[in-house]
């Protein structure tokens, strides 16, 4: 019995690279191996051995992309040492202006305390600024996340993916201590910067 079309086009390693190339660049979020594994109908092993293989050839100099890995899969991203090429061609091309100190403030209170309510921000804060907040949820690096069991039924709020995306991390758990944020402003800001909207590294 002949296998199906389908199994034949998964087994045939040439091919799979650059099926690869397709899903990853076609999603707006980074794609885990074991969902390019099922959406190719291959193993995970033999996807992950093609995206080796890949970034093995993009590592060449006659290459500008590579596939970045963010938060459990992977994305496509510009080399690092481009982005001023990049720039210079973009140059039209303006990325989201930077946070404000309130915002990075607020938004470092939220990673670390949350789920986490505006009272209880303002309390460590010890300023007002429901504005600040009103920034964060329309740049989608905070969300609703339900409401204190207490009286005052506050809403809590917690980070999101795209807080991960835009700070270049894996998870919550590659935060940096409090005293190091400052070097996590400077990542986000740098991959704020770069042309494409994906973080460069």
């Amino acid at each position: 019995m002949n296998p199906s079309p389908e199994v034949s086009l998964a087994r045939d390693e040439s091919r799979l690279p650059p099926r690869i190339e397709a899903v990853v660049l076609a999603s707006p979020e980074p794609v885990t191996v074991r969902d390019l594994a099922r959406a190719l109908r291959a193993d995970e092993l033999e996807v992950q051995l093609a995206i080796d293989g890949l970034n093995a050839d993009y590592a060449r100099p006659e290459h500008g992309i590579f596939l970045r890995y963010a938060r459990g899969g992977y994305q496509i991203a510009t080399k690092p040492e481009l982005s001023e090429d990049l720039c210079d061609l973009l140059l039209g091309v303006r990325p989201p202006a930077p946070l404000s100190m309130a915002a990075l403030q607020t938004l470092a209170i939220v990673a670390y305390k949350q789920p986490v309510s505006a009272p209880e921000i303002h309390a460590i804060r010890r300023v007002e600024a429901p504005g600040v907040l009103r920034t964060l949820l329309k740049r989608k690096l905070i969300a609703p996340a339900g409401h204190n069991n207490d009286a005052r039924r506050a809403l809590l709020y917690k980070t999101t993916r795209q807080f991960l995306i835009d700070f270049g991390l894996k998870d919550l758990k590659e935060l940096p201590a409090l005293e190091e944020f400052a070097e996590l402003r400077e990542r986000y800001e740098r991959n704020l910067s770069s042309p494409t909207g994906v973080p460069p590294g």
